[in-house]
């Protein structure tokens, strides 16, 4: 599976839950701040089982784990 570009997304969603044709797709079939709403308004546009994420408000970058083990 290669990676998606969801900046468009990401910009145009900020804040919202989206409904996506699929898990290699990044075409957003239904959106909004309510997640039973976004997930039932995919389905009444014939996805069977759409991919939904939450979009951040604002990126931030997870780099890693800082701990030291003795």
């Amino acid at each position: 599976m290669k990676a998606l570009d969801m900046q468009k997304v990401y910009k145009d969603y900020k804040g919202k839950w989206v409904a996506l044709e699929g898990p290699n797709s990044n075409k957003v079939v239904a959106s909004g701040k309510d997640l039973r709403k976004v997930f039932e308004e995919a389905r009444r546009k014939g996805i069977d089982i759409p991919t939904v994420a939450q979009i951040p408000k604002k990126l931030i970058p997870i780099v890693g784990a800082n701990f030291i083990s003795k």
